[in-house]
């Protein structure tokens, strides 16, 4: 994935994600805790690691 956000043969930050149904991934994910990350949920670390490499993320 850091390869892709980074520059790679994909889309070039900065762009705009909107992630349509959010709650819904939001809901699905939220059992899958990443301990080692401070215990964010895997949703939560995504959105930070898209914003982190220049994408906004509008969840709606």
């Amino acid at each position: 994935m850091q390869d892709y956000l980074g520059g790679g043969p994909s889309v070039v930050p900065p762009f705009t994600l909107v992630w349509h149904h959010a709650a819904i991934a939001r809901h699905a994910l939220a059992g899958h805790v990443l301990a080692h990350l401070g215990g964010l949920s895997y949703f939560e670390e995504t959105v930070n690691l898209l914003r982190e490499y220049g994408v906004t993320v509008v969840l709606q």
